[in-house]
């Protein structure tokens, strides 16, 4: 689920939010109000369209280990409830 409102970008994708993170998207907060799935809330950018249509195209151009440090993180946030 993706969704664009008020300014925020919400994402339950794990690696799409990896892949934000690693752009230098500033993470507001995680909804954990679903026991099913958590959806990362960015604060939305005029970039941030561009930049996930080449993620999920395979076309994303980026520092690899960026990427893997902010997947780790992530999943450290989303486990740790620190946000």
């Amino acid at each position: 689920m993706q969704m664009k409102r008020n300014g925020l970008y919400r994402t339950s994708d794990l690696y799409v939010a990896a892949w934000l993170l690693a752009k230098g998207f500033e993470l507001q907060n995680i909804d954990r109000s679903n026991s099913r799935r958590c959806d990362f809330i960015f604060a939305d950018r005029q970039d941030r369209p561009e930049l996930v249509h080449q993620f999920l195209c395979g076309r994303a151009v980026g520092n690899l280990a960026d990427f893997v440090f902010n997947l780790r993180r992530a999943k450290r946030l989303l486990y740790s409830r620190e946000v």
